[in-house]
């Protein structure tokens, strides 16, 4: 049976899935609304970013159902998760160099779509060397807890692809924000706020241990998509 710290993390899990689809549909049907190509873009990766936490997710439903963890022999809790990784880096990217660099988006497209392609086939290659696993001490009390092996050559990639966001996304839009005024200010720095939000809880979901803060950290990961909406919305 699950602890309490179990269930915690269970539960927050299944919010950033469920509300993963919840928010993406929403933004979908604005985006349908409005014709906005963009939001549509950021509702497809709200949804695909709530699916990166689908491993601990289907571990949760499957203690639920049988009182024992997932098979992870083969490090399907890190499968599940980050077989979405890359699409939502593309994506994710689209949108800064579409809103940055329209001219030469497709030259930046290209290379990332290559990057992301390298990640996808090491990782898939290796998962359990990608990832560090802890499994629960006694089976079905606690989740499978992992990370992301950052020395190795996926985990490297995906520090890149990381960094890029930041860089692209983040701190690109905070300039244009400042260089901007009225409105169009206001949307950049909505959009700068949601992309750090995006990488720095990114990053705290790979650090914090399972417990009570991955409640807040994961709350964070999810308004980083609202920050970005509002930077994209009529």
């Amino acid at each position: 049976m699950l602890t309490g710290l179990g269930w915690i993390d269970g539960i927050s899990t299944s919010v950033v899935v469920i509300f993963g689809f919840i928010f993406g549909f929403f933004f979908l049907y604005k985006a349908r609304k409005s014709s906005a190509k963009i939001l549509t873009i950021l509702g497809i990766v709200n949804i695909l970013a709530g699916l990166m936490y689908l491993g601990v997710f289907t571990d949760f439903l499957v203690v639920l159902a049988t009182e024992t963890n997932l098979d992870n022999t083969y490090g399907l809790v890190g499968i599940l998760s980050y077989i979405w990784f890359a699409p939502v880096m593309i994506l994710a990217l689209y949108i800064g160099a579409e809103l940055l660099l329209p001219k030469r988006k497709w030259y930046l497209m290209a290379i990332i779509i290559i990057i992301c392609i390298v990640f996808v086939i090491l990782f898939l290659m290796d998962p359990m060397g990608t990832f560090n696993f802890v499994p629960p001490l006694v089976p079905g009390e606690s989740l499978i807890d992992y990370n992301v092996n950052i020395f190795t050559p996926a985990g490297i990639i995906m520090a890149l692809l990381l960094l890029l966001v930041l860089i692209i996304l983040g701190f690109g839009f905070l300039i244009k924000g400042i260089q901007s005024s009225g409105v169009l200010r206001k949307k950049f720095l909505f959009l700068s706020m949601g992309a750090i939000c995006f990488c720095v809880f990114g990053l705290l979901e790979g650090l914090t241990a399972p417990g009570v803060m991955v409640i807040f950290v994961r709350i964070g990961y999810l308004v980083s998509f609202w920050l970005m909406y509002y930077g994209l919305k009529d």
